[in-house]
């Protein structure tokens, strides 16, 4: 069974790795998003600000997080979770506006916050709900989905693989001989 998923893996990853890039030129190229909006858009830009802000290195609206997201939401994710996502960017937008009578967007930094916490709040009583059900009717909750992939897209980005982590393009130097004593193992690649 191991064999068979990893043959699976290598013949999907790069048919997914081509769909990827195809939909990244394809938003490169419009300047539009491709599964958001363009509200939804900004609105998910301003929530993984909220998530990583900007501090001495640049956040994740810097990062153009917003992109990652919808672009991997679009072509990893299945109808049932786009739609959840999509739902909890409305649902971010009534709780807005029955707090602050604004959407997401139009609140401060510290309203932002409020939103947040408030919607981390729900997401941890909907897993403890969730934590009878059989195990087919689980899902993850808008809030985890946002975060996880903020922290993904973030990472994975330039400016967070470059500013925000310390970057090694190949770790350590080459040595091509090295010397071996008597007895010792080769090195494993």
């Amino acid at each position: 069974m191991r064999v068979a998923t990893m043959v699976g893996a290598t013949l999907t990853l790069p048919a997914l790795a081509n769909t990827l890039e195809a939909s990244a030129a394809a938003r490169d190229a419009t300047g539009k998003p491709l599964l958001f909006t363009a509200d939804q858009d900004a609105q998910v830009a301003e929530m993984t600000e909220v998530i990583i802000p900007t501090t001495k290195t640049p956040g994740a609206k810097a990062a153009k997080v917003n992109e990652i997201i919808d672009i991997v939401l679009k072509d990893c994710y299945k109808e049932a979770d786009q739609k959840r996502f999509l739902d909890g960017l409305a649902h971010t937008n009534e709780i807005s506006q029955a707090a602050y009578s604004k959407n997401f967007t139009a609140l401060d930094n510290a309203q932002r916050i409020d939103i947040m916490t408030k919607l981390q709040a729900e997401a941890a009583q909907q897993r403890k709900a969730m934590a009878a059900q059989p195990a087919d009717q689980r899902y993850t909750p808008f809030f985890n989905m946002l975060k996880d992939l903020t922290v993904m897209g973030y990472f994975t980005s330039e400016v967070g693989a470059t500013q925000a982590l310390e970057y090694v393009a190949v770790p350590g130097r080459f040595e091509g001989c090295i010397p071996l004593k008597p007895g010792q193992k080769a090195w494993a690649l």
